[in-house]
């Protein structure tokens, strides 16, 4: 209706070139004339009253228009995004693969230059998890479980290539100890997570990770001989000294937010 496209256009004036305002003052008068024919089959004819009622549900246009732009902008970028990490995924692969070609025939040595492939593919992969990782929490917090099963990938992933890299190319004989360092990397990682995303009970979490680590850095540290191998297992008993100490800064914190609480309600 005419009243409609005159209401619109004096809340929210053209602007040239804003193909997405178009877009939803296209939307809304549609949505008005639609709103327009449900109404005046329920018996009402006065079209002014049908038309002031229409108007009256959209108070203020300008809000709506800013709630459609953000989603609108998002989706777009969404689909940008998605083109860009398609096309520049394999355009990354194209590349690996010319330069594992080009490297092998100059230098022949075939029985090394497969690593160029083989972790150039396992990066573009730690890439893609991180991606995942992040979309995952973006989404409401059931999703984090998700994102947290791909951060533990993605550490792996990133470990398995820096132990391929490790062994081939600088034949480094303890490179198994890489390994070990991604397990409690991978510890560390979801700790943090948990952390940051202010999990609840993450305290468990940290009690059940700070022995495993140390467990791990005692293998590590012992190995690469920082630590000797008879005497290193004292850092276990340290972390689960720790552990306590975790423990009850944690009940002091939780006795005083209880007292807070009391006080607070006593006052009121």
């Amino acid at each position: 209706m005419e009243q409609f496209i005159k209401y619109i256009d004096h809340k929210l004036p053209d602007q040239r070139g804003n193909e997405i305002l178009f877009k939803y003052k296209r939307k809304l008068l549609d949505e008005m004339n639609e709103r327009y024919l449900e109404v005046s089959q329920r018996g009402i004819s006065d079209s002014k009253v049908i038309s002031d009622l229409i108007i009256s549900e959209h108070p203020e246009p300008e809000k709506e228009y800013r709630t459609f732009y953000i989603s609108e902008t998002a989706a777009a970028r969404a689909k940008k995004n998605l083109i860009v990490n398609v096309v520049g995924s394999v355009l990354y692969i194209l590349s690996i693969i010319i330069l594992f070609l080009g490297i092998s025939f100059l230098t022949h040595k075939w029985g090394q230059t497969w690593l160029i492939v083989v972790d150039g593919i396992l990066l573009w992969v730690v890439y893609l998890l991180t991606m995942g990782v992040k979309k995952f929490t973006s989404m409401r917090r059931f999703f984090h479980l998700f994102a947290r099963i791909l951060l533990a990938l993605d550490v792996m992933v990133a470990t398995v290539a820096v132990f391929l890299f490790s062994l081939v190319m600088i034949g480094f004989s303890k490179s198994w100890i890489i390994v070990i360092a991604g397990v409690a990397a991978m510890f560390i990682s979801d700790a943090l997570y948990a952390y940051f995303t202010k999990r609840r009970l993450a305290i468990f979490i940290y009690l059940i990770y700070i022995p495993s680590v140390a467990t791990m850095l005692y293998i590590i540290l012992s190995a690469i001989g920082v630590l000797a191998w008879n005497t290193g297992w004292m850092l276990i008993i340290f972390s689960l000294v720790l552990d306590f100490a975790v423990i009850y800064i944690s009940m002091v914190r939780n006795s005083r937010y209880k007292q807070e609480v009391i006080d607070t309600w006593k006052e009121n």
